[in-house]
């Protein structure tokens, strides 16, 4: 009997062994040291040096215990904790993780102490070496978002935002990334200006706080290299909604990589001014790999262009309507300093239709083709006028919002 079961036993040891073995796979194949040196590798990137204490690894969760960032000539920023959760091994040297989250940060200077709480990313990619060749080979997230912002200036509260959020839409086929981004109930305590006359000033406008919120809305086309923010926008209550939108050329993954190459470079020189200067000679020379595709700026009035009729008026012993209509007078002979006709007629009827009825005002920038950033940077040494008909510079007033909608 001993001898014919044998046989069966080994076969059902051996079974169980493989099935085992097998399980328990996954978790032997997670090396945190590997892990933790590659997110410091990446994240140093950006011309600040990573460092932690130390790792601590349970289950797919490691912590990078005591991070923080230095950067050369600047004071170091302590981070805290960093809790990766949901971290997967790709099984060619990179990394998925599916929350990142970081202690509250605080970030104190002479005087100034941001605060920034509950940091969060969702998605994120650790490559396995960042060579910039594909979007796989470049640090990558799907989310990010934050709690409460506050700014002190000596422990009083001048600004905050409730939160800050940004949600990334990467194409299936690579060819693109999409961006949106919300900061909501934005608070500025204007009381804290340090300059009595401007603070007196906006009391008799009426603003002793400001409210509001922050969008922005891009698209990087990561095959053509360009990059195109649709909107830029801060909107402040009972003030207005300041828009921007531009879009360049020449942002493709060789520009990233070469940028992260000048940065490392300035980064490994020993000497904090001197790594200054030679990352900003090195951006300098990035520029030159981008064009100017168009852009724009545009106010859209909320009741603050009447307060400050009416505010000026004052001073002078006037209404707001005959401050108006005196602004509208003047404008012209203002005007006439800059010594260039076709945009002064532009300025001078877009300000009469928007002070007649205050809707918005917009600046537009739309050449016939690309221009190439150092030409315009030339253009704006040498002769500023010349970027006018260089740049297809157009202004007008109340036309439609600048907004763009999601695609």
């Amino acid at each position: 009997m001993t001898i014919h079961s044998t046989p069966k036993r080994m076969f059902a040891a051996s079974l169980l062994a493989a099935t085992l073995s097998g399980l328990a796979w996954p978790a032997l194949a997670l090396d945190a040291d590997d892990f933790a040196t590659k997110v410091a590798a990446v994240a140093s990137q950006g011309g600040a040096r990573m460092s932690f204490a130390s790792v601590e690894p349970d289950g797919d969760t490691i912590v990078l215990k005591s991070a923080r960032f230095e950067a050369p000539g600047e004071p170091p920023i302590e981070v805290g904790d960093i809790t990766f959760d949901g971290v997967e091994d790709g099984n060619d040297g990179s990394y998925h993780v599916d929350q990142m989250s970081v202690d509250d940060i605080v970030v104190a200077k002479d005087g100034v102490r941001l605060t920034v709480a509950d940091l969060e990313m969702s998605g994120l990619t650790i490559p396995a070496k960042s060579t910039y060749e594909s979007l796989d080979t470049m640090l990558f997230y799907g989310g990010f978002s934050t709690g409460k912002i506050t700014v002190q200036n000596d422990s009083k509260e001048v600004f905050s935002m409730a939160r800050l959020s940004l949600e990334v839409d990467r194409a299936d086929d690579d060819s693109s990334v999409g961006m949106q981004m919300d900061g909501s109930d934005i608070a500025i305590d204007l009381s804290q200006i340090s300059d009595p006359k401007a603070r007196q000033a906006l009391r008799e406008l009426g603003y002793t706080n400001l409210t509001g919120d922050l969008k922005l809305d891009g698209i990087w086309d990561v095959d053509a290299g360009t990059f195109d923010l649709r909107e830029y926008a801060l909107s402040l209550d009972d003030v207005g909604r300041l828009a921007m939108s531009l879009e360049v050329s020449g942002y493709t993954l060789e520009f990233i990589k070469a940028m992260q190459q000048a940065q490392a470079a300035a980064l490994a020189n020993p000497d904090p001014e001197a790594a200054k200067q030679a990352r900003g000679a090195a951006m300098m020379g990035m520029l030159q790999q981008l064009s100017f595709n168009s852009g724009s700026i545009q106010f859209e009035d909320d009741s603050v262009t009447d307060k400050a009729l009416a505010y000026v008026g004052k001073q002078q012993g006037v209404t707001a309507d005959q401050m108006r209509q005196s602004v509208k007078f003047l404008l012209p002979l203002m005007l006439g300093q800059l010594g260039i006709p076709a945009l002064q007629q532009q300025i001078s009827a877009a300000a009469s239709v928007y002070l007649d009825n205050p809707g918005s005002f917009t600046i537009t920038a739309k050449p016939a083709s690309p221009v190439a950033v150092p030409v315009i940077m030339g253009a704006g040494m040498g002769d500023p006028r010349s970027l006018i008909d260089l740049l297809n510079i157009q202004i007008s007033a109340n036309e439609p919002t600048l907004l763009c909608c999601k695609e």
